[in-house]
């Protein structure tokens, strides 16, 4: 991508656009921007179809950068503000991981348990029940 045509999509091009470029920011491994990338995209287009996955990317750069703490909060912000979202499966079970990461297994057992229960035909369900096993 040639920097004119970067600086258009940051400058605040389109909401998918920008969407694009925070996930090839991810991609690179560059955590900071594609936070930053993700956050303008749910400020400037809060009713955006694409808003509950940013917030998803935002709670996975944290995971990423094993800030464990930081990215349960973030991926909290999935579940409870875009409660009907494809994202709240993954949500909940990388909020489950992140706490068996630092420590609180009773805490990650039961966010897993209630993936199950709430969610018993998504993906994440199917690997959830084979982390519970593991307790």
């Amino acid at each position: 991508v040639a920097p004119a045509a970067a600086a258009a999509a940051t400058a605040g091009s389109s909401e998918q656009q920008l969407y694009d470029e925070a996930r090839r920011a991810y991609e690179n491994g560059e955590m900071d921007k594609s936070r930053q990338l993700f956050q303008k995209l749910i400020k400037e287009f809060p009713k955006s179809g694409n808003s509950d996955n940013a917030q998803f990317w935002i709670g996975e750069s944290y995971y990423r950068e094993k800030w464990y703490e930081r990215a349960i909060l973030e991926y909290q912000n999935v579940i409870e503000k875009y409660p009907n979202g494809n994202k709240v499966p993954s949500a909940m079970l990388k909020q489950g991981l992140a706490l068996q990461q630092i420590g609180e297994k009773s805490s990650a057992r039961l966010i897993l348990q209630e993936l199950v229960k709430k969610y018993p035909n998504a993906p994440e369900a199917a690997v959830a029940e084979k982390k519970l096993k593991e307790f």
